[in-house]
């Protein structure tokens, strides 16, 4: 396995299953931060640390006024005391926010492995029954919600190659009504990037809503499938049932299931609310205006590879393979919010994914074609070591608390398996397979590419 050095983050669409009511507040008074990642904690510890020196500044300038002001009125006024006074009659128990943020932050380390199995880190990546389509929307997905892996949590649907359609009762027989049976409806065939008009299904997880479940323990799936129509120009998402839902109040939810097709959120679809129902059919069609061309692809990656072997530049230098990367620029990109994204490009040398291996580019502000100019040097890697490695170059609009990715691309043989094993990420395209291949070809020569940014990128695992 090679090693490396020289180092120098929907999807389409997503449903999103929402409460029409808002759950009640916990006993506790903390908030569940069970969802956060450690970078997304490390950047809310620095916004307290920032809190807590404006605080100790602010009470320097207090103590200067006590010191020099003997007006009680105007002292009570520049200092702030009113206002303390009139929080104090409002709110008898209330608690600073970040006194209540780093509390929830500190319980929860100290029951993470109370509260999480192993398996159920945050993800990064849709759960879709045995179908493409689960790896395509993960990056454009709704801001209003995550998506997470359903395996071994309430609702979850097994595949479909192993589970009847949901209508099904325990006598075998289906249950009665209009239209055609979820059976067929659960029926797929190809990937969503093909943009023809099979029929795809799928389940999918939303663990926040427009209620900001708090308090409730988010669970259950959505059956959908996905069809677009080259006639009409338009995406049908055919909503088909939810199954497992929390109950978000007195032990009921009144769910319905929006969609958005991003960066433009007035692309708001939404179903009728199902009244005190936790397994709620809703079987209804929601359609979106869509070009088929903005489908697959969120802009254009320009970069050119190198491959130096060892000892190729004389005395035995390098001392070993040298794989160069020369990110230039992105171009045409689809923010996921208003505005130009702040972007940078991540790189990983699979089948190395650990933290330390990632090398990045800087952040470009606000920008949708951002130039990096960036270099990047992996080493350790001979001519049949790039056979079975694959080069993930995925682009990042830079967050606060969290960055969001807005498409990638990977460059390999795409053969499908790595070292002799199965691999869902040895998925590169015809075009990324000649640039790679072209790559192997020239060694020490630069390679350049203008490749793609894909939406429909297979989870790592």
């Amino acid at each position: 396995m090679p090693q490396r050095g020289h180092p120098s983050q929907e999807g389409l669409w997503a449903p999103v299953c929402l409460m029409a009511h808002e759950p009640e507040p916990e006993t506790d008074g903390l908030l569940d931060l069970s969802f956060l990642t450690e970078e997304e904690q490390e950047a809310i510890a620095d916004v307290l640390k920032r809190d807590a020196h404006l605080r100790q500044l602010e009470e320097g300038r207090v103590s200067k006024l006590r010191a020099s002001l003997a007006d009680p009125g105007q002292l009570k006024i520049l200092t702030g005391d009113w206002f303390q006074e009139a929080r104090s009659q409002r709110h008898h128990h209330a608690r600073l926010g970040s006194d209540l943020v780093r509390a929830s932050i500190r319980r929860k380390k100290s029951s993470r492995g109370e509260r999480r199995s192993p398996g159920q880190g945050r993800p990064h990546a849709a759960w879709v029954t045995g179908l493409s389509i689960g790896q395509a929307p993960q990056e454009r997905l709704s801001q209003e919600a995550e998506v997470m892996p359903l395996e071994g949590r309430p609702g979850h649907f097994p595949p479909p190659q192993t589970q009847a359609a949901a209508e099904i009762l325990e006598n075998g027989e289906e249950a009665p009504g209009p239209g055609p049976s979820l059976d067929r409806m659960l029926s797929s065939s190809s990937s969503v990037s093909s943009l023809n008009s099979s029929t795809l299904s799928g389940s999918q997880m939303s663990l926040a809503g427009e209620a900001e479940a708090g308090a409730v323990q988010v669970r259950g799936s959505v059956h959908f499938s996905l069809r677009y129509e080259p006639g009409a120009a338009e995406l049908r998402v055919h909503v088909i049932q939810c199954q497992g839902l929390a109950a978000a109040r007195r032990g009921r939810s009144d769910p319905y299931v929006k969609s958005y097709l991003l960066p433009d959120k007035q692309s708001k679809r939404k179903t009728a609310v199902k009244k005190r129902n936790l397994n709620p059919v809703f079987n209804e069609t929601l359609r979106v205006p869509s070009s088929p061309d903005d489908l697959p692809i969120r802009g254009l990656l320009s970069l050119s590879l190198k491959y130096v072997p060892a000892g190729s530049e004389g005395e035995g230098l390098p001392p070993s393979g040298e794989l160069h990367f020369w990110v230039k620029q992105a171009q045409d990109l689809v923010p996921l919010r208003s505005g130009s994204p702040d972007t940078y490009i991540q790189c990983s040398v699979l089948p190395d994914d650990s933290r330390a291996s990632r090398q990045r580019t800087r952040v470009v502000r606000r920008s949708l074609s951002p130039v990096f100019n960036h270099t990047m040097v992996y080493d350790g890697f001979g001519p049949a070591d790039l056979r079975q490695a694959c080069a993930e170059l995925s682009l990042w609009d830079h967050g606060a608390l969290a960055s969001r990715q807005l498409g990638g691309t990977r460059l390999s043989l795409g053969t499908g398996s790595s070292y002799g094993l199965q691999v869902p990420w040895m998925d590169s395209t015809p075009e990324e397979k000649r640039l790679w291949q072209t790559l192997l070809e020239r060694p020490c020569e630069w390679v350049d590419g203008l490749l793609p940014l894909r939406t429909n990128l297979a989870p790592r695992t």
